[in-house]
This record gives C-alpha cells, sequence and structure tokens, in this order.
C-alpha cells in the first residue's frame, strides 16, 4: 500500500501491515526550509500565493517519509472575504479590527464566493496533486464554533468567555451565526473536494472552552450538520478538538469518519468510548518531541500499544507540533511508527 492507500484504509477502519502517519502543522516553522521560504513573506501571502502554498505543503513529505500532505493553509480562511479587517499578526496571531459584538453585527455578513474569494485555494491543490507520489491530501476548515469564536473576540482566546457571554445573552443571534457559518465552512470544504484533496479535517480548537451541555446546545448540531452534508460525503472526515476529552461522548455521534484525539485523554480510554466503525487519530503529546530521541520512541510505544486492538487508527499528534521541536526527534518518532508492527 502507498501512503494514501494507508490513511484511507484506516478511516474505513481497516488494520494493515503499516500504521500511518502525518501531524498536525507539519508544514511549518520547526522546518529550516520553511523558516527559508517565508523570509519578507506575510501569512496571508504564502496561503494565498498557490506556487509558494504548493511548496511548504510538500516540504513535510520531501523529507520525511509521511503518509499525507495537509494543504497550507488557514483556519480562518472563511472569514477572509468578510471585509472584518482580519489580520495576522507576527507573534501574536490573528486579529480582527471589528468583531461581532452584537446581534446587528451579523447581519453585515455575507456569505463567501468560491470563484471570487478562494481561486487559490483550488489552484494551490491543483498543484500539490502534482508532487504527492502516491500520499494522501488532507483538506480542513475550522469548525463553526471556533470561527464563531474568532469573530466574537477578535482574537485567540484561553477561555472563550466573550463568546460564551454572546451565545447566553443573544441565543437566537448565536444560533443564527452559528447557522451562517455552516454554510461558509461546507463552501470552503467543497471547493478543497472539487479540486481533489482525499480528506478533510475540521479543527474545533476552542470547543474543549465548553460544558458537555453548553456544547450539545449551541454546537453539536451545527458541527454535525457540516460533517453529513451531502456536499462533502464524497470523502471521509476528520474531527479534532483541543481540551476536549470531556466532550467525546458528544463527538461519537457527530458524523465523522473519525476522531482525532488530543492529550486530554488517553488512547487506550478513548478507543473504549468510541464506536468500532469510527477510526482513531492521535495522540502524541508535542512536549514529547521537545526531549530526546530516547525518550521519543519510549512515549510512541506506549501509544501504539494502548491503541493495538483497535482497526483503523492514523497515528498523529494532540495538537500541533512545537516550532521548536528537534528534527532529529521528528525523524525518531517516524521511524518507530514505521518499525512497529501488531503480532
Amino acid at each position: 500500500m502507498n501512503g494514501k492507500d494507508l490513511i484511507l484504509n484506516a478511516l474505513n477502519c481497516n488494520r494493515a501491515d503499516k500504521i500511518p502517519i502525518w501531524f498536525m502543522r507539519q508544514a511549518g516553522r520547526y522546518l529550516p526550509e520553511y523558516l527559508e521560504l517565508r523570509k519578507g513573506k506575510t501569512f496571508e501571502e504564502m496561503c494565498q500565493t498557490p506556487e509558494i502554498a504548493k511548496e511548504i505543503t510538500v516540504q513535510p513529505i520531501n523529507r520525511f517519509d509521511l503518509d499525507a500532505a495537509i494543504i497550507f493553509s488557514d483556519i480562518l480562511v472563511p472569514i477572509y472575504s468578510m471585509n472584518l479587517g482580519l489580520s495576522i499578526k507576527p507573534g501574536i496571531g490573528p486579529e480582527i479590527e471589528e468583531p461581532i459584538r452584537k446581534p446587528e453585527d451579523i447581519k453585515n455578513l455575507t456569505l463567501p464566493d468560491p470563484k471570487r474569494d478562494y481561486p487559490y485555494l483550488e489552484e494551490s491543490i491543483n498543484l500539490v496533486k502534482k508532487d504527492l507520489n502516491g500520499k494522501a491530501l488532507i483538506g480542513f476548515s475550522g469548525a463553526p464554533f471556533t470561527l464563531a469564536s474568532y469573530l466574537i473576540e477578535g482574537k485567540s482566546t484561553r477561555d472563550a468567555l466573550v463568546t460564551k457571554a454572546f451565545a447566553l445573552t443573544y441565543p437566537d443571534s448565536f444560533h443564527y451565526l452559528m447557522k451562517f457559518l455552516v454554510k461558509t465552512v461546507v463552501t470552503q470544504l467543497q471547493v478543497q473536494i472539487n479540486a481533489g484533496v482525499d480528506v478533510i479535517q475540521l479543527f474545533d480548537t476552542w470547543a474543549g472552552h465548553l460544558s458537555q451541555h453548553d456544547y450539545n446546545q449551541w454546537v453539536l448540531p451545527y458541527t454535525t450538520e457540516v460533517l453529513q452534508s451531502d456536499l462533502l460525503s464524497s470523502v471521509p472526515s476528520i474531527h479534532f478538538a483541543r481540551g476536549a476529552g470531556h466532550l467525546l461522548n458528544s463527538f461519537v455521534s457527530n458524523g465523522a469518519t473519525a476522531l482525532s484525539i488530543d492529550t486530554s485523554l488517553d488512547l487506550k480510554t478513548a478507543s473504549k468510548m468510541i464506536p468500532d466503525d469510527i477510526a482513531i487519530q492521535g495522540n502524541l503529546d508535542p512536549a514529547t518531541l521537545l526531549s530526546s530521541p530516547k525518550v521519543v520512541e519510549r512515549e510512541v510505544d506506549k501509544i501504539l500499544i494502548q491503541i493495538e486492538e483497535k482497526n483503523g487508527y492514523i497515528f498523529n499528534l494532540g495538537k500541533g507540533i512545537d516550532k521548536s521541536s528537534p528534527l532529529e526527534n521528528v525523524q525518531a518518532m517516524i521511524n518507530t511508527v514505521r518499525s512497529y508492527s501488531y503480532n
């Protein structure tokens, strides 16, 4: 099996001789070739210039024995076209000049037009597909709640406090916003599917800030609507939320082909909670990659032992790789996964 076959086989909850592997943020700042390429360029410029996005996307699969590439883009792509003054500040992250703070602000939002707003995304994918060499290509988007949080908070959030206050104060408007964002997310993912990605991943970065009651009320119906959309049904889907182990009982009903488990839950526990027809992805703590090759080997083995009874597994991190991760530790992680076999 080539890399694409291994990924799709695992997502079909089948077992193979090799465990498939890719990792979140694999195209990024821990790579010297990425740091060299980004000199003098803004993040937006790199995402929206197909030749640059293509080169960044394939850097990790050219360096390492990985089974998938993930298109170099941004979870906030659906927001760029809303004319709210979104920018990525170096060392700070995304900031929105005109966040949503009252119901009237939502009325000014307009749905994206793929040909007008996302032409670079389709072209980037077309370029990448020529250099995959049998690897799978993963497309992605931010989930409706995470996009709503950025729109309301105006920046990254440690607790989604302003978002929760908005939902409590203006419940009808919040649900309207979530319905609107379902349409924007489906549109963006559909562009990527039509361009030829093999898998889609939905990132719900801030869902872990919610209690299960609030998640089920404010988020689950809309995440489910995205993941079960007929427009996206031609490719398998992966759902990832950070710091959200307490929500796993809700995630299993959202319609995702696979659930990517973060570091808040060990895989042995997670596998007991996840039905056999849903694949699992994860969940090495990225901090492990800041240690040593020997420690990396030990911790990777622990995870593989925890999950060895599960059919349908993709090795990944519990969240994105840290920019300070030494390349020798990344290589040790990959080598350990490659050398592991289920007896």
